[in-house]
């Protein structure tokens, strides 16, 4: 109890009450005796054994705020707590939840609601009332659903869904934001539908086609041609006698089951972009000639290829076609025990006479009734435009023709949009609605496509050419008769191409580099010998060969590229002194090796660039990366032994700085070891380099004219450039955690200096410049946005606003002085404005689960940031953010780019023909 008074006492004083581990069950009678209850600004009731919430008095905490009630196996909440009329934050995470108040929209000022690590619980109708949410939290609640009225919350809310198990509709649509989401969501009150997707894989000429043919009824042709790209058909399976049992309640089973099936040519030349349509949760059969054995049909190389693609979540058949030819058998007891749950059976079939296919055909509907995605509800007004789009013998229409299907089957605007999007997502068509040159083209044939690219990538005159495509042969490769496509689709093809990681323009854009087929040999390179340098070098290993590695790290890594080979390539930054060389050295290994005075910023973006390759395009592979230990180089050989990146990052979160190598006997510095690594180094103790990055500003300055010099010849310079890039990639980072739907890179500075007066500083105007974020080249853009800043909106972004000046801070003589064109003092005046701004309001960033965790931000650094990004809001309504576009970057992180940056990822449609302009191909429905 005297805990409890001590307590009260220090909240009169601060407004903060925290009542954590008393082992309550309800809020004291003590609190609401207390002199003024209703100036408690924040109350936390964490880790107590509250089962049921009420608050006998709630007006009497008029001024309450903030409410959290985490971990304390909370079931209900009454209605009560609806009446706190102020309260902005209401934290109820980590329960066991069944319900909250029907009467929750009475909370008119309730922002945040965390709903988090409540098993099983998601928010009812109610939820949908909270008009001025901005942040909801569903994470770990182990749900598989989500309800269609959450489709109708605020559209700038931030959801935090992770860790749940949707189905793949919901997890395509999250990440293409609310508003796809949202629509998406909006139509969930549907009938349930039945469809699988079955990819059929094999070596050439084994007899996939004929075992489509045969599943749909078609007779048996003798000699049919081979498969190339992708040919789609659609046909039923019979599901009456399997007994499905339905997900999803109140629906019931058709007897029938749409299978639509990609047949897959098995030339080697198609194997790259095939894995593009490598679905999740589709059906594969894998196929195979006995008589030319298992080694020679390459059945384990298909299934690791579905492996490395899909993980566990496919189901493989392996199907023997020509079965009453006599040949080998397969090992199937040996591929189970090697590919466990991903195997689904072995079956065999004849074409030619339908011997099993009667068989199989049970069993594809059997496989297809288990998919989680089996009887999901799709809007029949969805469902009603696909299938009419599918069935387009075009293969490929404008986006006004499928606006016009949609407003046929009164599919709005918003639910297009998301609907397109999901059909890409899914496998059905290629659709790039982010792309302001791509949306208007919606490719309903993917094989055509893929057929497009495989002219390409056969052309022998490229493969002469070291992969080198000159744009005006364009005409020649697909202008083939056999094709024949149209010319003004040949621009939106190169694009596309771009956009698969096949290519990347060079030659001032008159010709494209195809990193599949640079050539084989090694150039020769000037490169330091071990010893004669501080390089850096990252060993990455891989449980599996990831095929495509090269030339898809090739095209993403492009802007700094320098020369490559088909098994590597050589980069250099083209602004500060730091070289990369990148070889495949074995079909399980990749070297990374870096030098240079900013070596730790190209070694950051690199090491990024394969970590989010592997798990966009290989989700089942397992890699780990290890640093070479640097003993016994002074006699010229290097020691053999490595080091885990993730016990070094363990080891320095604990404090650790030295590991005894056990092979050279050498003590390595963990902080060295770990230089340009994105490691758990606090963040507090990557922006301790501003002292260092300031110390170069007068240098900077007071020699512009020899800036040249400066660069090429101070390794301080260079060294903590590298450093402080190397922290701001830590900063972007643990911002991204937070918030990904607005710039948050920003600076402050007084609008009219000559007026201002510190001691009324609440009155004065200020402009806020948002930044480019492209790595390297950060800079502040126009125009600026002007503001009255009062002092409650100063608390609240306060703790953010620290964490951005030191931002600015590192870029100031940096960005400033290598760009030229910024003023680095006034950069400078910022950071320290942000800086003195935020110190005035006592910010207290703790260690520990409530301060910064490793390289996440704090609590309070979050919060402000989501403050900042609502503020934003009400600033740009119409989110133009000064011109800045959102950008997915190779590394795997959002970022705001200027127009010029973001076309050196982005660039528009090529110019290839003169008789269409590059801005616009006239493109005709076909």
């Amino acid at each position: 109890m005297d805990e409890l008074r001590r307590r009260i006492e220090v909240a009169q004083q601060t407004g903060d009450l925290d009542l954590t581990g008393l082992g309550l069950s309800q809020i004291p009678s003590e609190v609401f005796l207390s002199g003024h209850p209703d100036k408690i600004r924040s109350l936390n009731l964490n880790g107590n054994r509250i089962r049921n919430f009420q608050i006998e008095n709630p007006e009497a905490l008029g001024g309450l705020v903030a409410l959290s009630i985490a971990r304390n196996g909370l079931e209900e909440v009454h209605a009560s707590v609806c009446r706190l009329a102020s309260l902005v934050n209401l934290n109820l995470s980590g329960n066991l939840m069944h319900s909250l108040p029907a009467n929750l929209s009475q909370l008119t000022k309730l922002k945040e609601l965390d709903l988090s690590g409540n098993p099983g619980f998601v928010p009812g109708r109610e939820i949908s009332g909270l008009r001025s949410l901005r942040r909801l939290s569903l994470r770990q609640n182990y749900l598989t659903e989500l309800p269609h009225y959450l489709g109708y919350l605020p559209l700038d809310v931030q959801l935090d869904l992770e860790e749940n198990f949707f189905d793949e509709n919901v997890l395509a649509l999250m990440e293409r934001g609310n508003s796809n989401l949202f629509a998406y969501l909006r139509t969930m009150d549907a009938e349930p539908h039945y469809e699988a997707k079955l990819i059929l894989l094999g070596e050439g000429n084994v007899g996939k086609t004929s075992i489509v043919e045969a599943l749909r009824g078609n007779p048996f042709i003798e000699g049919r041609s081979a498969t190339h790209g992708i040919k789609i058909e659609t046909f039923e399976v019979d599901s009456s006698r399997l007994g499905i049992v339905n997900r999803f309640p109140g629906s019931h089973a058709g007897d029938l089951i749409t299978v639509r099936s990609w047949d897959f040519g098995g030339q080697e030349v198609y194997r790259v972009t095939h894995q593009f349509f490598f679905t999740r949760h589709a059906l594969y059969f894998v196929t195979w000639r006995p008589r030319e054995g298992q080694e020679a049909n390459f059945v384990d190389d298909w299934l690791r290829r579905i492996k490395l693609r899909c993980g566990d979540d496919a189901r493989v058949l392996i199907v023997s076609t020509h079965a009453i030819e006599d040949g080998e058998e397969i090992d199937y007891p040996g591929l189970r025990q090697k590919y466990g749950p991903l195997l689904a059976g072995y079956h065999r079939v004849d074409t030619k006479d339908s011997f099993g296919i009667p068989e199989l055909a049970e069993r594809l509907a059997q496989m297809a009734a288990s998919l989680p995605r089996m009887g999901e509800r799709i809007s029949a007004r969805w469902r009603a435009v696909q299938d009419e789009l599918l069935s387009r013998p075009d293969p490929y229409v404008k986006r006004a023709t499928f606006d016009r299907i949609c407003e046929r089957y009164q599919v709005g605007e918003a639910e297009a949009e998301a609907l397109a999007a999901l059909l890409n997502d899914l496998g059905y068509i290629v659709y790039y609605p982010e792309d302001d040159d791509l949306r208007d083209l919606l490719i309903l044939q993917p094989e055509w496509l893929t057929t497009a690219i495989s002219c390409v990538l056969d052309d022998q005159e490229i493969k002469s050419s070291a992969g080198v495509l000159r744009h005006e042969s364009l005409s020649r490769v697909w202008g083939d008769p056999r094709h024949s496509y149209p010319r003004e689709i040949h621009p939106y093809f190169l694009r596309l191409m771009e956009k698969f990681d096949v290519s990347y323009r060079i030659q001032e854009e008159t010709a494209s580099l195809i990193a599949q087929l640079v050539p084989y040999e090694r150039p020769e390179l000037s490169w330091p010998t071990i010893g004669e340098s501080d390089e850096l070098v990252l060993l990455c290993d891989f449980s599996d060969e990831p095929t495509g590695l090269i030339p898809w790290l090739t095209v993403r890594t492009r802007r700094f590229a320098v020369s490559q080979w088909r098994k590597g390539f050589y980069l250099k930054h083209p602004h500060f002194d730091a070289r990369a060389l990148v070889e495949s050295v074995s079909p399980t290994r990749l070297s990374v090796r870096v030098t240079g005075g900013s070596r730790a910023f190209l070694f950051d973006i690199v090491r990024d660039t394969v970590d989010q390759l592997v798990k966009l395009r290989w989700p089942g592979l397992s890699h780990q990366m290890r640093i070479p230990c640097p003993g016994d180089r002074s006699r010229g050989i290097s020691c053999q032994a490595s080091f885990r990146i993730e016990s070094l990052e363990r080891m320095r979160a604990e404090k650790i700085p030295k590991i005894l190598c056990p092979d050279c006997v050498e003590w390595q510095y963990v902080d060295s070891l770990l230089v340009g690594i994105s490691s758990n180094r606090g963040l507090d103790h990557e922006l301790a380099i501003v002292s260092q990055i300031d110390s170069l500003q007068a240098e900077v300055v007071a020699s512009r004219g020899e800036l040249t010099r400066i660069i090429t010849e101070a390794r301080e310079f260079q060294e903590n450039a590298g450093a402080a890039f190397h922290a701001l990639l830590i900063l972007g980072k643990a911002a991204n955690l937070e918030v990904s739907d607005c710039p948050k890179l920003f600076s402050l500075r007084v609008a009219d200096r000559s007026r201002f007066d510190p001691r009324r500083a609440y009155s004065s105007k200020m402009l806020l410049d948002l930044w480019c974020e492209e790595t390297g080249s950060q800079h502040p853009v126009s125009p600026a946005y002007e503001f009255s800043y009062s002092k409650e909106w100063l608390v609240g972004v306060a703790p953010y606003l620290s964490f951005a000046a030191a931002a600015v801070g590192l870029l100031a003589p940096i960005v400033g002085g290598v760009a030229g064109a910024f003023d680095v003092s006034a950069l400078k005046d910022s950071a320290d404005l942000m800086k003195t701004l935020a110190d005035s309001v006592k910010i207290e960033v703790s260690e520990g689960p409530e301060g910064r965790d490793g390289n996440n931000l704090s609590a309070a650094e979050g919060a402000a940031l989501r403050s900042f990004r609502e503020f934003l809001f009400e600033l740009d309504g119409s989110r133009h953010f000064a011109g800045l576009q959102r950008l997915l970057t190779p590394t795997g992180e959002y970022q705001w780019l200027c127009p010029r940056h973001f076309a050196k990822y982005e660039p528009s449609i090529p110019k290839i023909y003169p008789e269409l302009t590059a801005d616009e191909p006239e493109v005709s429905d076909s």
